[in-house]
């Protein structure tokens, strides 16, 4: 340690504390670090879950691919479902399907990408159903183009979609929940919100900030408030939801296109023992999120090429636009 260095120009009793500090630290990190290996090694269905039979669960994107999954999962559960989704008849199909279930669901026309228009549909759910307790940030698109080639009107709306609507529902609902210290927020994002994929620069760029913003907000919420809402980000590969049709898999055998019912299953397992992270698959995704932080770049790209990463959206077609 060098002379000038701040700790021996300390008193003794600052130096006593700091070193029972950083001690206290290495302690709680062992401790967390265990507990959670040990969590990590009990099977989610060992789990104890929790009840969310009258919660009011909104769902952005609700009207068609996981958005759906969602609505029908928690309708399952008991609680009431609000679906919000620029196509209005989608949403209302899925809400007569959570009412052919027995249960109660509300559609709304809604574009999350304008803040005003979130915050009038949020007094509106407030009004009519309640206070949402289950946030469920799902709504997402895809352009699947080349960042040069693309129009800029099509870069503005897939970061207003992706990642600015995030902001006007935390904004809209985290307050209520923060007040009274219950809830769920649960964030759709991305493998591509840690791998950047050719052809998916603003897809990536989006997902990339998303992440930042949830983790950003869960310390907020944590530390500020010391509130028991939970939050919970999902990050899948692709799946067959639509989203990424005709995407092309460069060795199905090990990643393949994931089926969606799995991946739900998987994430409602998840968000009803509150975890924090959600992988699918979950130990290839958590290890290249580990590896491509220590291997050379080179390296990285012969993964990249190996998994066909840098062809996979030649043959993309995405989802069928409504009209």
């Amino acid at each position: 340690m060098r002379p000038d260095s701040p700790i021996i120009n300390m008193s003794t009793e600052s130096r006593i504390i700091i070193t029972g500090q950083l001690m206290w630290l290495v302690l709680t990190i062992l401790y967390h670090s265990i507990v959670t290996f040990i969590c990590f090694c009990v099977p989610n269905v060992l789990r104890p879950k929790k009840d969310v039979s009258g919660e009011v669960v909104l769902i952005t994107g609700g009207g068609n691919g996981f958005g759906r999954l969602f609505a029908l999962e928690f309708t399952k559960l008991g609680a009431t479902v609000v679906l919000w989704d620029i196509n209005e008849k989608g949403a209302q199909d899925v809400v007569e399907e959570c009412i052919a279930l027995g249960g109660t669901a509300y559609a709304y026309k809604v574009d999350v990408s304008k803040s005003e228009n979130v915050y009038k549909a949020a007094a509106a759910v407030r009004r009519s159903v309640g206070d949402v307790t289950i946030l469920v940030n799902n709504a997402g698109i895809v352009q699947g183009k080349k960042l040069l080639e693309a129009p800029d009107h099509l870069l503005h709306l897939t970061i207003d979609v992706n990642l600015k609507a995030a902001f006007w529902l935390f904004k809209a609902f985290a307050p209520s929940m923060l007040e009274k210290c219950h809830g769920h927020i649960v964030t759709m994002a991305s493998a591509a919100g840690f791998v950047g994929v050719p052809d998916l620069a603003d897809y990536c760029a989006s997902k990339y900030a998303v992440c930042g913003l949830e983790e950003a907000m869960f310390y907020e919420m944590e530390l500020y408030n010391n509130t028991g809402v939970q939050s919970t980000i999902i990050h899948p590969f692709f799946m067959n939801t639509g989203m990424f049709n005709g995407v092309s898999i460069g060795v199905p055998s090990i990643m393949p296109m994931l089926e969606s019912h799995q991946v739900m299953k998987l994430c409602m397992e998840s968000i009803l023992t509150n975890q924090r992270y959600v992988y699918a698959p979950g130990g290839l995704l958590r290890a290249l999120q580990i590896v491509k932080t220590i291997i050379p770049a080179e390296a990285l790209t012969a993964l990249h090429r190996f998994f066909g990463y840098d062809k996979q959206m030649l043959t993309y077609t995405g989802r069928e636009k409504v009209a």
